[in-house]
């Protein structure tokens, strides 16, 4: 087999980075091109061997070179940039040898947000990536990231085959270079530190699906084996989705779990007890982007990865329970610094 060549966009992010190290730990003989801003001198000594193109991800012309001159691209820098995966797509169209793009994605698409009232509530629906796949597909252009979703998975034709990986909220620490702590649980702490309380919307018994950072790179490197087997048993194109969510949290009682993580601290008083929020009250949280904090720790996002346990995904990491306390820990230490 001739050595693959490998883009990736995001490569310093949360994800992308660890995606990296897991897809490079995998499979050591592939020649990674990595798509940065700036390159750093941490960067370059974690991985002398990976060349570096400049750019953002309005820089089209660079995206496009590198997508076409790759086997394989691994998208994962803003997944809502029209101009990068449009780029992307135009250098990979160019191609007369087959092609692969992996993108990320998030469970944002099925997010019950578009029909909230905002009262913290339960929902029964557990999004299915196999029994509900053309839902997923017809789901409104209004929903998180579907419109370009919906681009990456009607690209997939015969030469250039095309897989959407969709993990819900992540947790855990990531050993890369670049960014390495998730957002949900580090901005909740920020949060819940200034206002000297843990809180949760409404009832809180709203569920988060969630993902340990280990589990979703599994997921990469089993597509980019896949990828690397000329497309493998792999699905791709309109079928090629696949959520990586391996367990869920009810946020009321992720809310009792950091008050009581909190006091132990001592950043929380002693006698803390988690409060119910308003709608306004949370929503005013990131007054830069309304919506953001409701979505976050106020909607249902539940799913089960059919698809990628088909594949012989098999989550493995720590609970999400289990690995909250050093999240919340590191999170808290980088608030004090």
């Amino acid at each position: 087999m001739s050595t693959k060549k490998l883009f990736i966009t995001g490569a310093t992010g949360y994800i992308g980075g660890s995606a990296l190290e897991g897809i490079l730990k995998q499979f050591p003989n592939i020649r990674a091109t990595a798509l940065l801003r700036s390159s750093s001198a941490e960067f370059k000594a974690r991985y002398p061997n990976i060349e570096i193109v400049l750019g953002d991800f309005d820089a089209f012309e660079v995206i496009e070179k590198s997508a076409e001159d790759a086997d394989i691209v691994i998208h994962t820098g803003d997944s809502d940039h029209p101009g990068c995966a449009a780029a992307i797509l135009s250098g990979l169209q160019k191609k007369a040898m087959p092609s692969f793009l992996i993108h990320l994605t998030g469970t944002g698409c099925i997010s019950d947000e578009r029909e909230q009232t905002w009262e913290g509530k339960y929902n029964p629906h557990v999004w299915n990536d196999v029994e509900e796949i053309h839902e997923i597909y017809d789901l409104p252009d209004s929903a998180k990231h579907h419109v370009i979703d919906k681009e990456i998975m009607n690209a997939s034709n015969g030469l250039l085959k095309t897989a959407c990986i969709c993990p819900p909220d992540i947790y855990g620490q990531s050993s890369a270079v670049g960014t390495r702590a998730t957002f949900l649980v580090p901005e909740y702490v920020r949060v819940a530190m200034e206002n000297k309380e843990a809180f949760y919307l409404g009832k809180g018994e709203n569920m988060r699906a969630v993902t340990y950072i280990d589990d979703v790179v599994d997921l990469f490197v089993i597509l980019v084996g896949q990828a690397l087997q000329g497309g493998g048993s792999a699905q791709w194109g309109r079928e090629g989705f696949y959520f990586a969510v391996s367990g869920e949290a009810k946020w009321i009682d992720a809310a009792e779990a950091v008050n009581r993580i909190g006091i132990r601290q001592g950043w929380l008083p002693a006698e803390s007890k988690p409060v119910s929020w308003t709608e306004a009250q949370v929503n005013a949280i990131f007054p830069h982007m309304p919506g953001m904090a409701l979505y976050l720790w106020g909607s249902n996002s539940r799913a089960e990865s059919v698809r990628a346990r088909n594949l012989g995904w098999k989550p493995h990491g720590p609970s999400f329970w289990g690995s909250l306390e050093e999240d919340v820990s590191i999170a808290v230490a980088k608030l004090r610094k």
